[in-house]
């Protein structure tokens, strides 16, 4: 059995689903936030002995039977419906949900992931990134992390004041009242003469290359898909695509087999089997690593371009599980 670790919101897993039917592949999909309104568990340490309860379905899922897991985005439930306790005794019980997840991350470890979800943690730092990047021998963009005012401004002035600042992590900001994002932004006059304000938190820089137009490959084992997406259309989406309010147009894309072979080799390096690459093509031709997202967003691509994304994945994962 293949077991999809997400949560009920979590629409590329749809695409998942339907493959797995179509192919007449035994699964189970774990909504992770329905532990435990909706589903039991029984873990005896002793028997050696875990096992779901799906009370809406009324199975059991052995997790000694799972073969291969599909992680995507796995979440712990709000517990808004317990009433009676305290927002601190509510924020607990989550951290205990939460390392309840780890276990079962741990008992699945030597299965067949796509991806694990530890090598999808340490592939996420975008410092590593680049290290490796440069090390199989992308081109990457001037990049500088720091809080020393000087070194910022030393760097500005070498790229003629056309700098891009971007977060360190993630760009996902999610509060309890709303979520926003913060995305790849040109960097402006009064944040780089505020000396204050840079030396307070460290600072993510990188010079600002103009290009053609992004790129996002989609690795699965030792296939790429390329989507070319015309990000220079538009004043809004030059710098992050992702900020775009228009339509933008995408193209399948050709990556030349050594750009490709470099997609592939960054995935396996980072231990994974499945990656969104971000590269642009710049104004002179040449192919520039931006980011690898180890779970990043495929299923837009499927739709639009017809790439056969959720039948890769699905034929790795029963490769995987035999």
């Amino acid at each position: 059995m293949i077991i999809i670790l997400t949560n009920k919101d979590d629409v590329t897993s749809d695409f998942v689903v339907r493959e797995l039917r179509n192919q007449r592949l035994e699964y189970y999909r774990l909504n992770t936030e329905d532990i435990p309104q909706k589903i039991d568990v029984i873990f005896s340490i002793e028997d050696d002995k875990f096992v779901l309860v799906d009370k809406i379905k009324n199975i059991q899922i052995d997790l000694s039977q799972i073969s291969a897991v599909y992680f995507r985005r796995a979440q712990v439930a709000g517990l808004e419906y317990l009433d009676e306790i305290s927002e601190q005794e509510r924020e607990y019980l989550r951290g205990e949900l939460a390392y309840l997840l780890e276990g079962i991350y741990k008992i699945l470890e030597n299965r067949c992931w796509l991806n694990n979800i530890y090598k999808i943690r340490e592939a996420e730092n975008k410092i590593y990134q680049l290290q490796v990047a440069r090390e199989l021998g992308f081109i990457i963009p001037t990049s500088l992390i720091t809080n020393i005012p000087e070194t910022v401004i030393s760097m500005v002035n070498r790229y003629n004041k056309d700098c891009i600042i971007k977060p360190i992590k993630s760009g996902n900001v999610d509060i309890k009242t709303s979520s926003k994002i913060i995305f790849t932004s040109q960097i402006e006059k009064d944040f780089y003469e505020d000396k204050t304000r840079i030396a307070d938190f460290p600072v993510y820089l990188q010079e600002n290359i103009h290009k053609r137009y992004d790129l996002r490959c989609i690795v699965i084992g030792k296939q790429v898909y390329c989507a070319q997406i015309e990000s220079q259309e538009y004043e809004d989406s030059k710098i992050d695509w992702r900020r775009g309010k228009s339509f933008l147009k995408h193209i399948k894309h050709e990556l030349p087999n050594a750009i490709k072979e470099k997609c592939i080799e960054m995935t396996k390096k980072l231990g994974l089997k499945y990656s969104a690459i971000d590269l642009i093509l710049d104004n002179t031709g040449k192919y520039i690593f931006l980011e690898c997202n180890p779970n990043g967003q495929w299923a837009w691509l499927e739709i639009r371009l017809g790439f056969p994304i959720s039948k890769e994945i699905v034929n790795l994962l029963s490769e995987g599980s035999r």
